[in-house]
């Protein structure tokens, strides 16, 4: 006996293809519905969620045209909130010179809104200011200013980080950014 002839001889009368094509089909939207429905909210909850984040302080004159003064003294380097409200749970601003800390501010349990035209910014005086900057060059040019943000949005939920450190140009009289580090 050819067990060929025997496998084609019991091969049952309908069709299985048409049993099966549509259980398949439905088992493969069923994964791209899952897939679609992960990917949509990854992208909601990342547009939704409060962005802040630390720049060097400038104004514009109005009345003397868009010239652009800069303020190194302002020492919280403009921290601003984009995409919804966000709790600020901790801002600390510090400047080092090597390891020894010359100026720490810290803001907490603060709430603050997005607006483009807006920023907040924590001033140092310009006595203490020229405190600091009343070294040798060579030291102003070793002098850091870390900025550490710790925010959530309104509700509560994750908690992210934004840390900007900064060196002086004493040249230039303002702070460059050397590293920036955000989740």
């Amino acid at each position: 006996m050819d067990i060929t002839k025997v496998v084609i001889e019991n091969w049952p009368k309908t069709n299985n293809l048409s049993i099966y094509i549509p259980i398949i089909i439905a088992t493969i939207a069923l994964f791209i519905s899952a897939y679609s429905i992960y990917t949509i909210r990854k992208i909601f909850v990342e547009s939704h969620r409060p962005y802040v984040w630390a720049s060097n302080y400038e104004f514009t004159e109005q009345e003397k045209g868009t010239i652009i003064i800069s303020q190194p003294f302002t020492f919280s380097a403009a921290c601003h909130v984009k995409n919804s409200p966000a709790r600020i749970m901790q801002a600390e601003i510090k400047i080092n010179l090597n390891m020894e800390t010359l100026f720490v501010d810290t803001e907490k349990n603060a709430v603050r809104f997005p607006d483009v035209m807006s920023c907040w910014d924590v001033d140092i005086s310009e006595e203490d200011f020229n405190k600091i900057m009343d070294r040798p060059y060579e030291d102003k040019s070793k002098l850091v200013r870390l900025i550490s943000l710790e925010y959530s949005s309104l509700d509560g939920g994750k908690i992210y980080h934004y840390n900007l450190e900064q060196s002086y140009i004493p040249i230039l009289n303002q702070w460059e950014n050397t590293k920036e580090k955000t989740n």
